[in-house]
């Protein structure tokens, strides 16, 4: 399962534009997406460890392209109701808002969040088994971040 997560991650990553070396790029076309089940735990807000990592990895590379603007949009899966869901989505995203900019060098008013809740699943699952259908559903819960606009110094 962490294994398959791991993978799942460096796929995200490779994906979007990441290179994790000395030099990371970002592909400004291509939102990031921040693995829902790294960055936080199944039904909560706050960053892992892990996860705070990797935005902050991230704040490097984008502030290196300029002054920009993001749209940060929190994904659940279908479980819980969608109350629950749009306001888990909307809080992390926020709380990824909160890490960009905790250093000051992402401008908060250039950063604009919304919560999707269950609403955009990229994986649809049947599973009868509780535990079953959380790992089907898990590229549901992301966090993506997207570019919407650079003015380049």
């Amino acid at each position: 399962m962490l294994k398959a997560r791991i993978i799942r991650l460096f796929a995200s990553l490779l994906a979007t534009g990441f290179v994790i070396a000395g030099c990371a790029h970002f592909d400004m076309e291509e939102p990031l997406i921040l693995d829902g089940d790294v960055a936080f735990e199944f039904g909560k807000a706050e960053l892992t460890p892990r996860g705070a990592k990797q935005i902050d990895m991230y704040v490097a590379t984008l502030t290196n392209s300029g002054e920009i603007k993001l749209e940060v949009l929190g994904h659940t899966d279908r479980i819980g109701s969608d109350n629950v869901n749009e306001k888990l989505s909307r809080e992390r995203a926020q709380t990824v808002k909160d890490r960009l900019t905790k250093d000051g060098k992402l401008k908060p008013d250039h950063i604009r969040v919304r919560g999707m809740g269950s609403k955009d699943p990229i994986v649809y699952c049947d599973q009868q088994v509780r535990q079953a259908l959380i790992d089907c559903l898990a590229p549901n819960r992301r966090v993506e971040i997207k570019v919407i606009g650079t003015i380049y110094r």
